[in-house]
């Protein structure tokens, strides 16, 4: 008995032992990813300060052999066609991302998708002054861009050059680049970058890790109205080059057999539009394209479909580029410059509702525009509940009350009457719309939809000519909110489309750009957080995941902590379709 007593013991006491093991695995894995960011800080503060001899023995990302057999293409299905493949645009958005980068424009670093952090790509090495002033980039001997010329510290400079210009059509992306104060040419290869003060983004946005290096002798110009009318046939450094766009059909890009790295095995990657959501489905069922991005409702049921998951991978992820979504409030118009009015609006909108039936559970409610798996969001911030009777309270407050007994609020001889701008080619917003004018009826305003194409919505959200919109905004790694709530991003097409102005928020902001601690300048976010909370700028909706049916036959499909890597898939021979 006492043998078997010792021996019992000895399993239990076993089983904890592996119990311990696990929680203490689990919590090492969840902490990585943060870990990982703040090890930036650690560079830009002088608490690790990278050496040039360390990074250039480690090994590039862009040297990584890919695995598997050559050939076949990807086509994927778009719902919208992009406006421009520029990557300096205020009219480019995250489709002509996705059609650009690393495939055709490369930057200095790129990120590990697994580590989360920022390794040399065109860049061989780089230095951090210990006070975050100076960067500078050794640029790799072996680059060039797909027609043979060098990539050089000249396109390097050539590339910031144009971004900061002020009669280049870039305000969105200008404003990252407002406390450098020069970038030097040391020699072909080295560049460097002075700063005023630190930013904590210095780094990201100098190695240009989403926008990429242009090449000065494609884009050299004159007149900025040439470079700003340019937006198409893209020349860059990358894996593939531009081969045609046909308007309205396809973009196509094929492999650059000139790559100065290792070539991916796909041939050529297709971009198709497909404007119509079940069309889209139906071509993927038929293998004309091999992969799409869903409706919410219809990934819900392909995901049930067990025939469907035997042909098709149903991928689910999070990252911290997930969009969230939001209804954009325009504050020059009569309706919206109340802060009341804004409140009442979110009042209306019944979120939990909106998650269950339009995005069939597959969502998160928000109240404020950080990565929600993030610490600089705030979770002890209450969403403002869904609650008609509050709202109505509000408007009467604000003077909007039906005077004329129509069933429609009017003040000053305006009725509450406005439009809501969405892209005609979602058919998630479509249903949102309809949704809130239903709720609207019911407290007096009257919500005219206006559907329209993606191309036409980024036009009119840049030039701030709406009354309400709806969008989603694709997160950032380390998020900078300048480019969004500063008050000097309203008009000259910045991103400030519906008119945030705040002394307060403001001064955050620009506290938070130049703290290098994580911590305090989580702090600030928070502050920034509640006060986005109270104003209601937005009416904050959701986070969803984002979902990718995918073709099957593709081999190294892999989701890694920043997504999948399109770039790194094959097919086996006997399952490739295309020649």
């Amino acid at each position: 008995m006492n043998g078997r007593g010792r021996i019992v013991g000895f399993f239990i006491f076993l089983l904890l032992v592996v119990i311990i093991f696990l929680q203490i695995f689990s919590m090492v894995q969840s902490d990585r990813f943060y870990r990982a960011l703040n090890r930036l800080d650690d560079i830009l503060q002088g608490r690790e300060r990278p050496s040039r001899q360390t990074i250039r023995k480690a090994r590039s990302t862009a040297d990584q052999e890919y695995p598997g057999d050559e050939g076949d293409w990807l086509v994927w299905a778009f719902r919208v066609e992009p406006k421009t493949l520029s990557q300096i645009s205020t009219e480019n958005d995250i489709y002509a991302r996705w059609l650009t980068v690393p495939y055709i424009f490369e930057p200095l670093l790129f990120y590990d998708y697994n580590e989360i952090k920022l390794e040399p790509w065109l860049a061989e090495s780089y230095e951090v002054s210990s006070d975050g002033i100076q960067i500078t980039f050794d640029l790799r001997d072996d680059i060039h861009f797909s027609d043979g010329h060098p990539v050089t510290a000249d396109d390097v400079i050539f590339t910031y050059e144009t971004i900061v210009n002020p009669k280049v059509d870039a305000a969105n992306i200008a404003n990252l680049y407002i406390d450098v104060d020069k970038a030097v040419k040391v020699s072909e290869r080295i560049v460097k970058f002075y700063m005023k003060r630190p930013h904590f983004k210095a780094l990201e946005n100098l190695s240009f890790w989403d926008i990429g290096i242009l090449p000065e002798h494609i884009y050299r110009f004159d007149d900025p109205e040439e470079f700003n009318k340019r937006i198409s046939d893209p020349v860059g450094s990358g894996p593939y080059v531009f081969e045609k766009w046909e308007t309205g059909r396809k973009i196509v890009l094929r492999r650059n057999e000139n790559y100065w790295g290792p070539k991916p095995k796909l041939k050529k990657i297709v971009f198709k539009f497909i404007t119509n959501a079940v069309a889209a489905v139906q071509a993927l069922r038929s293998h004309q394209v091999d992969i799409i991005i869903p409706e919410p409702d219809q990934f819900a049921d392909l995901v049930e479909d067990e025939e469907f998951k035997k042909e098709f991978y149903c991928l689910s992820y999070f990252v911290p580029g997930t969009p969230f979504y939001y209804i954009g409030w325009n504050q020059d118009t009569p309706f919206f410059f109340d802060r009341r009015v804004r409140l009442a609006m979110t009042h209306i909108i019944d979120r939990r509702e909106i998650i269950s039936r339009l995005l069939k559970g597959y969502g998160r409610m928000i109240t404020g525009p950080f990565y929600i798996n993030g610490p600089q969001y705030d979770h002890n911030i209450e969403p403002w509940p869904y609650d008609p009777e509050r709202a109505k309270q509000l408007l009467d407050e604000a003077g909007w009350i039906d005077t004329d007994g129509d069933g429609v609020r009017d003040k000053n001889g305006t009725p509450f009457r406005f439009e809501f701008l969405y892209s005609s080619d979602k058919v998630q917003y479509k249903r949102l719309v309809k949704f809130i004018r239903d709720q609207a009826a019911k407290v007096g305003i009257e919500v005219v939809p206006e559907p329209v194409e993606w191309s036409v919505v980024i036009s009119r959200i840049t030039d701030r000519k709406f009354d309400a919109m709806v969008m989603g905004w694709g997160g950032e790694i380390l998020q900078d909110h300048y480019q969004l709530w500063h008050s000097s991003q309203i008009g000259n097409r910045g991103s400030n489309y519906v008119g945030f102005n705040n002394p307060q928020a403001d001064t955050i902001i620009e506290q938070a750009r130049k703290t290098l601690d994580d911590a305090e300048r989580n702090k600030l976010y928070h502050r920034l957080h509640r006060i986005l909370h109270e104003e209601q700028p937005y009416t904050f909706l959701f986070v969803r995941p984002t979902f990718r049916p995918i073709d099957r036959r593709f081999n190294n499909v892999k989701i890694y902590n920043l997504g999948p890597k399109y770039w790194q898939w094959y097919v086996p021979k006997d399952k490739q379709r295309y020649r």
